[in-house]
């Protein structure tokens, strides 16, 4: 029984909801690229395309071809990792830390906008910004040619002021502790060569976690993404000291996982977590474009839901809320923000080809930081309907401006709305639609007061003090 004296749901029957969910989503897409396959197939461009797709097959057979004849061969510098064995001795006694090396060589090659790099760059800024001293020094740094350099002028860039020096070509110094605060897993093997010399030197090497989602719900993620995120994490497990995850649900998680697997690891690793900031750009002096003003005119509550469009952000059960909702007359909006993902089609085709279109649903995905910040000015909630995730960065963003939270009921949610946001069952459209209902007519809007509220210079500074002194919340053995 839970506190409210409500019976806990089975973890089974939780666990066949999710994959009927996720049966659906994909029953959807495929039936939606069935759909534009045989339009293609039928049309005049159809047959058009036709003697096209025979030349671009041999061009793609005889590129194939080519790679793998410059390929190695099978097996050369791959790293073969047992399951169910011991950790791995430490190569060598670590110094007491001296200075904080943050990589920031992903975010610099590839912004993609995500929540990712929002972080990186958020923490940065704040690492930059700040004029109170850490418990450490610190320093942006990016890896070329397998060579480490400072990373003052892309720093200069987030904090608008002038960089701090130029940028050099820098050596490990005794006790530095390298922060892969960035997405390493897209550059794990052209850092590897400066791992050795920075533990050589009595250092460490501490990797963000972001989520585990690649290895709890692959179906989740694209297809290359899960090969690409296990390689990773079991390379990261070998060759990090210490993983510092952006909650602590994460942190969790990925200690449940380690164990649970066997999986090898350096011997002692440390495990801790930091909370990501609320605090965004203030609103600019001038007016969003009139697309992103005349979905939020009018007066018609405003509801909002902020991600990237794939499988498990849970937009398709936003909709359907919605959907009931608008049958019982509700003039209610819906507004979506964020660029496409994967397996998206269907769900795209169903918002831009739904009959409120343009009229109480909208989807921006192009929208930038002082245009999101007026759409949560403007909205009387948010809504966050994912089944999984590594922190949940808009929950805090509409809060910390007074929006009421409505979230699905999944650990993560509950460690940052705690006791301030609303949640409904997860997947659950019509436990959705039931709370937007109690908002609106009865005022039950939560407490935004009372969900997490961490500002960026905390984030960056808890980030240092568990590096710097050791405030680990898992160990190892």
């Amino acid at each position: 029984m839970t506190e409210t004296g409500r019976a806990q749901p089975d973890p089974r029957d939780e666990r066949i909801r999710l994959l009927e969910f996720q049966l659906d989503y994909q029953r959807a897409e495929l039936l939606h690229l069935i759909h534009e396959r045989d339009r293609m197939i039928y049309s005049v461009a159809g047959h058009i395309y036709k003697p096209l797709r025979r030349i671009e097959a041999r061009l793609v057979e005889a590129f194939t071809a080519l790679f793998r004849r410059l390929a190695p061969p099978p097996g050369a510098g791959a790293v073969v990792v047992p399951r169910r064995v011991k950790p791995l001795a430490a190569a060598a006694v670590s110094a007491p830390p001296k200075r904080l090396l943050v990589d920031v060589t992903g975010v610099i090659k590839r912004d993609a906008g995500t929540g990712i790099q929002r972080v990186v760059k958020k923490v940065v800024a704040a690492l930059y910004g700040d004029d109170a001293p850490f418990a450490l020094p610190t320093l942006a740094v990016r890896s070329e040619g397998g060579k480490l350099f400072s990373a003052h002028a892309y720093a200069a860039t987030l904090v608008d002021r002038p960089a701090r020096a130029e940028d050099q070509e820098i050596a490990p110094l005794p006790g530095d502790r390298f922060l892969l605060l960035s997405d390493s897993w897209n550059a794990f093997d052209a850092l590897a060569p400066l791992f050795a010399r920075i533990r050589a030197d009595g250092g460490e090497i501490v990797s963000c976690v972001f989520d585990l989602i690649p290895e709890l719900y692959p179906h989740a993620c694209h297809e290359i993404t899960v090969p690409l995120y296990d390689a990773w994490l079991r390379k990261a497990l070998l060759e990090s000291d210490a993983f510092l995850a952006i909650s602590r649900t994460v942190a969790e998680e990925l200690a449940e996982f380690v164990e649970s697997w066997g999986l090898p690891h350096r011997a002692g690793l440390k495990i801790g977590w930091f909370h990501c900031g609320c605090d965004m750009a203030p609103l600019a002096a001038d007016a969003p474009r009139e697309k992103i003003r005349s979905a939020v005119a009018g007066g018609a509550p405003v509801f909002l839901c902020v991600s990237t469009i794939e499988p498990r952000k849970g937009q398709r059960v936003a909709l359907n809320a919605f959907e009931a909702l608008w049958r019982e007359g509700r003039d209610i909006r819906l507004i979506f923000v964020g660029r496409r993902g994967w397996h998206d089609e269907a769900v795209v085709a169903e918002i831009a080809g739904h009959a409120e279109w343009g009229r109480r649903l909208f989807w921006f995905d192009d929208a930038n930081d002082a245009e999101l910040a007026f759409l949560y000015e403007s909205a009387r909630a948010l809504i966050a309907p994912s089944y999984a995730e590594g922190f949940g960065l808009p929950i805090v963003e509409a809060a910390a401006r007074g929006r009421a939270v409505l979230c699905s009921d999944i650990p993560v949610f509950r460690e940052v709305g705690g006791a301030g946001a609303i949640y409904f069952r997860v997947n659950d459209p019509g436990a959705l639609a039931a709370r937007v209902r109690e908002l609106l007519d009865d005022g039950r809007a939560g407490d935004p007061a009372r969900v997490l509220r961490t500002s960026w210079a905390e984030a960056a500074r808890r980030i240092v003090e568990v590096i710097a002194r050791e405030e680990w919340s898992r160990r190892l053995p």
